[in-house]
């Protein structure tokens, strides 16, 4: 029992308190961290630094005393020619890899992953020379070499560890930055949904002004409807509609009495068409009307004229049996086209029809002159088109609502997001009051 509480499973320590935090409060927590990542990462990397200018400088010194140190005794002509360019081709890559070093920048994260990617650079280059001419070089220049192996191999060590250091800082800023994203995205929700807040508020505004102008100008139409003066004028209305209604009929009675005869009509047209029949231009027209369209015969007092005088010559090619029907039913046509010329029926039809025209003319131009059926049309327009307006304002305040919600939604998951990397991050619970 000693032994398992000494050596048994320690419980996961609670995650601290960050207390209740505002979004700006926790984003000035973020800053001063970073702040304080940035400022400790200096601390230690201006000596890394020092130390690196130094080594730097050794090395191009010692490259200087190699690019001028001599050979002695005797070596292999093809030898020496390597050894020679190998050393010019070793000295210039090495120069060219430590220029780009030895200037600082502002210290930010832009500068430590800027130092970062030239020490590495730095590191890959001199390898790289030293394993391709590194080898001719010490042949005949071996103290020299060393020295120069010497200043590498610290440049080297000390590159690791800057770059062990800017990793660590960069990687725990990013992991600060995660916040920041996070705060800045929750931000934005929230200015959008004030947003849409005020654009659904506005449009409430303009429904409810709608509103009252829709019942304002329904009240006018009431008003205006159900006074004298315009009952007046419907009553006029309704007169026209009479007129209407008795035109038809007088219409209908004048087709038909047309019609009635339009058998026998087409056998006269066979007559003609077969030549059996002479008749002018005039008369052809006048009986393809009869057939084809009755109504036009009455538009005019000509046509009805040439019609009754065609309507005669009928009844005589049915009395003389040229128009070739039964004799009953030839009996029956040759008494209603009497009849009708008799009584002057077509003419009277005739004079309906255009008394009941002018009578409808009259009444049309007495309406269309009156302000008061102006005024309705308007009113009328008026409602239609704020009623449509007012349609298409709810809908929008619908859109605005439904998006609004969608964006609440995306509110609450941020909320969650933002305390799980705060507690991933920062190792700390974060209650949001904003």
């Amino acid at each position: 029992m000693f032994l398992r509480r000494l050596f048994g499973k320690k419980k996961a320590p609670e995650p601290a308190q960050l207390g209740k935090l505002t979004i700006d409060s926790l984003q000035e927590r973020v800053d001063e961290l970073k702040r304080e990542k940035l400022a400790d990462a200096q601390s230690k990397l201006d000596p890394l630094l020092n130390r690196l200018s130094g080594e730097r400088e050794s090395l191009l010194n010692g490259l200087k005393t190699l690019s001028k140190a001599e050979l002695t005794g005797e070596v292999y002509s093809g030898l020496r020619k390597s050894a020679i360019e190998a050393r010019r081709l070793l000295v210039d890559k090495l120069t060219r890899a430590f220029s780009a070093i030895q200037s600082r920048g502002e210290f930010s994260t832009d500068y430590l992953a800027t130092l970062d990617n030239m020490v590495t650079k730095t590191v890959n280059l001199t390898t790289d020379a030293v394993a391709a001419h590194g080898r001719y070089v010490r042949a005949l220049f071996a103290r020299q070499f060393d020295i120069i192996e010497l200043h590498l191999r610290r440049l080297h060590e000390l590159a690791i560890e800057i770059h062990t250091l800017t990793e660590t800082t960069l990687k725990e800023i990013r992991s600060l930055d995660s916040i920041s994203s996070k705060i800045s995205s929750r931000k934005e929700l929230f200015r959008r949904i004030e947003n849409l807040q005020t654009n659904a508020k506005s449009l409430e505004g303009q429904a409810t002004e709608l509103e009252k102008l829709i019942e304002d100008e329904s009240t006018q139409l009431a008003r205006l409807v159900n006074s004298k003066e315009f009952k007046s004028v419907d009553t006029s209305g309704r007169e026209l509609e009479q007129i209407e209604h008795e035109m038809a009929n007088v219409r209908g009675a004048a087709s038909s009495a047309i019609s009635a005869l339009s058998r026998p009509l087409r056998k006269m047209e066979k007559l003609v068409a077969t030549g059996k029949c002479q008749m002018d231009r005039e008369e052809i027209k006048i009986l393809e009307l009869c057939i084809e369209n009755p109504l036009e015969i009455f538009s005019s007092g000509e046509k009805l004229a040439a019609a009754e005088a065609l309507l005669r010559r009928m009844i005589g090619l049915l009395e003389e049996g040229r128009i070739s029907l039964g004799d009953r039913e030839r009996k029956k046509r040759t008494e209603l086209a009497s009849e009708l010329l008799k009584e002057k029926r077509l003419l009277e039809l005739g004079r309906r029809l255009e008394r009941l025209h002018a009578q409808k003319e009259a009444k049309k131009r007495a309406r269309e002159g009156s302000p008061l059926l102006r005024q309705k049309a308007e009113l009328e327009r008026l409602i239609k088109k704020h009623r449509l307006d007012l349609e298409r304002t709810r809908k929008a305040i619908e859109d605005l609502h439904r998006e609004s919600q969608l964006t609440a939604g995306e509110m609450d998951k941020n909320r969650g997001e933002l305390k799980k990397v705060v507690s991933s991050v920062l190792g700390a619970e974060l209650e949001i009051t904003s």
